[in-house]
């Protein structure tokens, strides 16, 4: 049974299929494929519908060509492959531009692809254009006319906007500042004033320094302060406005001012509630602040005042400049900080963002070379040496100042600017990136992290569910942290029909009893109407479990989540029912058995648990006819045994409290074993278990095998496809396979193969760390040699046309 993952916007646990169908299955190739799609068995309708883009697509009419495309990137979508799932809805929008009628929903789905891939921008564009044809439709009943492509049109309002977020005001914040926050362990580190005013300068000059809060759940929300006990007073004459000294906030270092509070009503220290200072080693008599940690928070990098020792380091203009320091934890201790080599005298270098893999740091900087104040910039961290930084261009930076930049924990980049529009002063925006470089423009995220005044220091989780921001947008003085998180309104309704049917008739069912349980157990229970229906609410951000009952039919459960749907548009879940029939069965006891059988004659299997399935070729998912299909009861070891059909279909009877083994063989075939766990007493249901073979000379693509660019180092993800594959060779110990590696056409073409061949020799060591003999395993690299699209050296792509040739294929050399 598939398991309900978070984020996924739709996504099925079919726990049945029935025999019933499978006759119905000597059909078409696009009927095999949709009837696949129809039961909700995305993977294999993934394969079907693959299979039949490969053979037999360019036959087909317009109309079941566009089927076929939205129909497999809704099944990607489903088994939350969200990059193949946006390869083939663009694809279906570049071949068909102008989508009617119930096909428009596809922009939907499109949309809720690319927000969970972080488009957020580009996911209000394909919403606001569903919303354009449904309003059209509605007002005209016609088909709209020139409409214009969704990455054309400017839309003012972006993507979080469909969601509602809750902001709070948070205890932690002073009279003075409080900004820039970044995650450390379970708390957070954030810049904040010294607890005791400084004399550095004048009476009048503040320092910051870190400060930490070493747990999130002691931060509460509070009550704003009112205006009257908030009254700054008038600075020098020399002040400057937010921004004019190279960075956003300035320090008695700089302009010799800071935003500065007075009044009876001031509190007596400017220590933030609940938090410390975060390390006296490295906190000075200088401003530092803020800062960013590497993976496992060994190492600092942070912003400090140009200072060596206890002296103050200038400018030819008489400026102590922002640098960035590194500092390790040894044993507990942070030592000593170090200069980063790319810092100067003559300018700023401050406000620096990790990447998770440690690969990229972010920072803001007014170096020459830049677009206008202060720009953002990336260097690259290899091997504790860190390379040329470079700006990130005009999609991120303009005329204007960006500063405070944040990575997420996908690679995607926050950043504030004043020079890009928006709601006023600094707001934040978002930007895709891959590999240190902006894929899109960046876009401004809105309302409500953006208000009139200064907003930036954001941290978020890759999804923007829940994170943190500054903003003085109180009274638009001091900084302060909020923090923001979806919101769930109990009010909110988004409409569910569910329709229930007989499998093999495929008329409605009247009378089914529908319980509908939800992750906080609330049970509702309803009977469909003569139509098969039942209505009710679902919540966001909710998993819920659907257990459908009818005399003489199976029951069926079924799970749906609404977590990350963007949308409260209604919904319908079709749910199919196969009626309780006796099957002719062979059985066989082995010869080591110790027990016979249990009597299974159809008068006592009316209340036994069921097997079902279909035995296909791994490849082209056809049925297998004469597939030998043993069924195991590991409590006696007595053995169900069928020999398949035309139409590929197995139904076994299963005892309670006893696990099963399936095997599959056919001469020229592998043999597939699969362990099938115990149904315990009392909860007969129908349990799907499709099974395929692969053949000499298959060749199996593995998609989300990725690599990051120019690396030939395993990623996480990498690793568990891989051990999908270390399993399947396990099941077949006399298989022999190659496994090769392509990239794609960017780069020297030698380079490409020599990469390549460093990669499926990592793949393969890493299979062989699992226990695979290395002689049954040929690791080949093919370079660019074999792309599967037109993106060769010269051509324009897109980095998901890029992404489809970078990829790793299992070849089957030989089985015994």
């Amino acid at each position: 049974m598939l398991k309900l993952k978070r984020n996924v916007l739709l996504f099925f646990l079919i726990v049945m299929s029935n025999c019933y169908l499978a006759a119905q299955n000597v059909d078409t190739p696009l009927n095999n494929a949709v009837r696949f799609y129809e039961l909700q068995q995305y993977p294999k309708a993934i394969q079907a519908f693959n299979q039949l883009i490969k053979n037999g697509y360019a036959t087909l009419s317009a109309k079941n060509k566009l089927s076929v495309l939205l129909k497999l990137a809704y099944s990607y979508k489903q088994n939350k492959d969200e990059v193949n799932a946006e390869r083939l809805y663009r694809q279906a929008f570049s071949t068909f531009p102008k989508l009617i009628s119930d096909d428009a929903k596809a922009y939907v789905n499109f949309a809720q692809v690319l927000a969970n891939n972080g488009k957020f921008q580009e996911a209000q564009e394909y919403l606001s254009l569903s919303e354009n044809i449904q309003s059209t439709k509605s007002q005209s009943g016609n088909t709209p006319q020139n409409m214009s492509s969704p990455t054309s049109q400017k839309s003012t309002a972006t993507f979080n906007n469909t969601i509602n977020y809750k902001i709070e005001y948070l205890d932690i914040n002073t009279s003075g500042p409080e900004f820039s926050p970044m995650y450390y362990k379970d708390g957070i580190v954030f810049c904040s004033e010294k607890e005791s005013s400084t004399k550095l300068i004048n009476d009048k000059g503040s320092l910051l320094d870190l400060y930490y809060l070493d747990d999130l759940k002691k931060v509460q929300q509070s009550q704003e302060p009112n205006a009257d006990k908030r009254k700054r007073k008038n600075t020098t004459k020399n002040s400057k406005a937010l921004g004019d000294d190279y960075y956003s906030r300035q320090t008695s270092n700089d302009t010799k001012t800071l935003n500065y509070f007075s009044g009876e009503e001031e509190k007596q220290s400017n220590q933030p509630a609940n938090s410390e200072s975060f390390s006296k080693a490295l906190n000075s008599k200088f401003h530092e602040g803020p800062a960013t940690f590497n993976h496992d928070f060994s190492k600092i990098i942070f912003t400090r005042n140009n200072s060596t020792g206890n002296r103050k380091g200038l400018s030819e203009d008489n400026i102590s400049k922002l640098k960035l320091y590194i500092s390790e934890n040894i044993n507990g201790n942070w030592e000593e900080a170090i200069e980063l080599p790319f810092n100067d005298n003559e300018y700023s270098t401050a406000h620096p963002a990790w990447s998770k893999d440690e690969k990229i740091l972010y920072f803001a900087s007014d170096r020459p070379g830049g677009f206008g104040g202060m720009d953002i910039w990336a260097v690259s961290y290899n091997n504790g040496q860190w390379a040329v930084p470079k700006n990130l261009g005009k999609n991120i930076n303009s005329k204007g100042s960006e500063v405070f930049p944040f990575v997420d924990e996908n690679g995607n980049l926050y950043f504030s600017s004043n020079g890009q529009g928006g709601e006023g002063d600094l707001d934040i925006f978002f930007a895709e990136m891959n590999a240190g470089q902006s894929i899109s423009k960046a876009s401004n995220i809105g309302k409500p992290f953006n208000s009139p005044f200064d907003d930036f220091g954001i941290i978020s989780d890759g999804n923007r569910q829940i994170g943190y921001f500054s903003s003085n947008r109180k009274l638009g003085e001091d900084d302060d942290i909020y923090r923001f998180s979806v919101e769930k309104t109990i009010s909110d309704c988004r409409e569910m029909t569910i329709i229930v049917f007989d499998t093999k008739t495929k008329k409605a069912i009247s009378n089914a009893v529908v319980v509908i349980t939800s992750a906080d157990n609330h049970l509702e229970s309803k009977k469909t109407d003569v139509n098969g229906n039942i209505t009710f609410c679902t919540t966001q951000d909710t998993d819920y479990s659907f257990k459908i009952e009818k005399e003489g039919f199976v029951v069926k459960t079924i799970g749906y989540s609404t977590k990350g749907e963007i949308d409260k548009e209604s919904s319908t879940l079709e749910i199919n029912l196969v009626k309780q029939e006796p099957v002719e069965l062979q059985i066989s006891t082995s010869k080591n058995s110790t027990s016979t059988p249990k009597n299974l004659n159809p008068a006592n299997l009316k209340n036994k648990s069921m097997l079902t399935g279909f035995v296909k070729s791994e490849i082209d998912q056809k049925p297998m006819e004469g597939v030998l299909v043993s069924f195991i009861n590991v409590c006696d070891n007595s053995i169900q045994q069928i020999t398949t059909g035309a139409d590929g279909s197995y139904t076994f009877y299963m005892n309670e409290d006893c696990d099963y083994t399936i095997e599959v063989s056919k001469s020229g075939y592998g043999k597939n074993v699969n362990k099938i766990k115990k149904v315990k007493k009392g909860n007969a249901k129908v349990i799907s278990q499709d099974l395929s073979l692969f053949k000499e000379g298959d060749l199996i693509t593995m998609n989300k095998i990725y690599y990051d660019s120019g690396s030939a180092t395993l990623r996480k993800d990498a690793m568990r496809e891989l051990n999908k594959l270390t399993i399947t060779l396990q099941k077949t110990p006399t298989m022999v396979i190659e496994l090769g590696s392509h990239t794609d056409s960017r780069g020297d073409a030698q380079d490409n193969l020599n990469l390549s061949t460093k990669r499926a020799q990592a793949a393969v060591d890493y299979i062989v760390s699992k226990g695979i003999s290395r002689n049954r395993i040929l690791a080949k690299g093919y370079g660019e040699s074999e792309l599967v699209n037109s993106c060769a050296d010269g051509v324009s792509c897109t980095e998901i046309e890029h992404q489809q040739n970078r990829r790793t294929t299992v070849k089957i050399i030989k089985i015994k």
